[in-house]
């Protein structure tokens, strides 16, 4: 039976270690002040930065890039974690459709963030893989497909397996959007062994490690925008208290004065927010929201081999309650074990609304038997069980009530705003984020958005 161990994340791992602690030493006055650091923090500030000429200051709690940024899988990706129609079906075609593509478009946003900071963390992308196995995973994946034809966005590639069962039963509507191949071909692009597997999604994906991103922004942003630009960690906020024109925050022994605070902070916090300007605001849209902790493991191999990422449904009907499983696979540049790192993931604990959660707790000796027996079988058959794993962390996703991302003004005082919620794939649409909230600072008239509070 194996024994819990110390939780390593392989991302933290590569962050500068002597990095001094700044935490707020006086009070002081800025334009927008930004709670939390993590990816959603920093990409907040980067654009806030170039697309305005208003002062930022950023608050950190703990250490740049080992809350959530630091605990993820390094997964890179554009989709949600809803079916497209069901979106479609809440907000409507044109909404559905103008936040996806806006997602879609990420890719642009990333690549500025990167090219203007002068980014030296390893970024890959490529087109990576979903296995899927019943006619419901079909049919759901598909009218993802036709939905974003007709939206006039990029549509996937599908492939299905000429001994899959229901092959007979695929609607004729979606004929166009799928190819018929050998078994043998599901097996080759999947990569498993195991036959379940019948059919492939293929899409754009990418990875990298996003706390050691956010920290070569941050040196960047410090040195470009010095006169208007300040960072703080180690400074927990504990009170906002919103006006009709500015924010009072207490942050540490002090306070910051603000025209605007935005909260970037995965919605785990126990700040306490007061509004003297309007209702009472909903404390489920800033803190508390339902949080899922995610459980990964990884080895690393001397030998090199490309970058992937491969995604394996375990449920019969999309929705239901088993996680999916994946494996990321990267060079990976550490000074004394290079090669290439593998990371799995899918085992998760649902934490109830008073639970606490710890990065650094010990990574539980069930789950690595979980690893072992449920997760090695599909995503690395090859790798014997009872190895030890290289790396063992856990990270926590918070999940909105909508599972969309809260992008914008809150709507009872919009000198709070957010751009926040995790949502299980929280790299991408936190960059989103950062840009659409400087575009709304800036003075854009910004279309309704399925992203908006509310």
């Amino acid at each position: 039976m194996p024994k819990s161990i110390p939780s390593r994340s392989p991302w933290i791992e590569q962050l500068e270690r002597d990095r001094a602690p700044h935490p707020l030493d006086a009070d002081v006055t800025t334009d927008v002040a930004i709670v939390g650091a993590g990816i959603a923090g920093v990409a907040t500030a980067f654009f806030v930065l170039r697309d305005t000429n208003k002062s930022v200051l950023l608050i950190e709690r703990g250490r740049v890039g080992h809350g959530a940024t630091g605990h993820n899988a390094g997964q890179l990706a554009t989709y949600f974690e809803r079916p497209l129609r069901d979106l479609v079906d809440e907000y409507g075609f044109d909404m559905a459709i103008a936040a996806q593509r806006a997602i879609d478009d990420t890719w642009d946003l990333l690549d500025q963030m990167v090219n203007d900071c002068n980014v030296r963390a390893r970024i890959d992308r490529f087109i990576g893989h979903m296995g899927m196995f019943t006619l419901n995973h079909i049919e759901v994946h598909l009218h993802h497909s036709l939905l974003r034809q007709r939206g006039g966005l990029r549509v996937p590639d599908v492939i299905v397996s000429e001994d899959a069962p229901y092959l007979s039963e695929i609607p004729a509507e979606y004929a166009n959007l799928y190819s018929v191949v050998p078994a043998a071909r599901v097996r080759e692009v999947l990569g498993t062994t195991d036959d379940r597997y019948n059919s492939v999604m293929s899409d754009h994906k990418g990875c990298g490690n996003s706390a050691l991103l956010i920290e070569q922004v941050l040196e960047h942003l410090e040195v470009t925008f010095a006169d208007r630009f300040r960072f703080v960690d180690h400074t927990d906020v504990s009170r906002i208290v919103l006006d009709r024109a500015n924010a009072t925050i207490f942050a540490g022994e002090h306070q910051v004065k603000a025209r605007t605070v935005v909260m970037c902070t995965n919605g785990f916090v126990d700040h306490v927010i007061e509004n003297r300007s309007g209702g009472e605001i909903e404390a489920t849209m800033h803190h508390r929201v339902a949080g899922t902790v995610g459980y990964m493991t990884g080895y690393v191999e001397s030998t090199t081999a490309d970058a992937n990422a491969f995604s394996y449904i375990r449920n019969e009907v999309i929705g239901e309650s088993t996680p999916y499983v994946y494996l990321t696979r990267r060079p990976y540049e550490h000074p004394t074990n290079p090669g290439t790192l593998s990371c799995m993931g899918g085992p998760e604990v649902i934490l109830n609304e008073r639970a606490t959660y710890d990065p650094d707790a010990d990574f539980p000796a069930a789950m690595l038997t979980e690893f072992d027996t449920e997760i090695l079988p599909i995503v690395q058959s090859a790798r014997p069980a009872g190895l030890a794993y290289d790396y063992a962390w856990h990270g926590l996703m918070g999940y909105n009530e909508s599972r969309v991302r809260l992008i914008g003004f809150e709507p009872r005082n919009p000198v709070l705003m957010y751009n926040l919620g995790c949502n299980g794939v929280g790299f991408m649409p936190s960059i989103y984020g950062g840009f659409r909230i400087a575009r709304l600072l800036f003075g854009d008239q910004l279309e309704p958005s399925i992203f908006d509070p509310s």
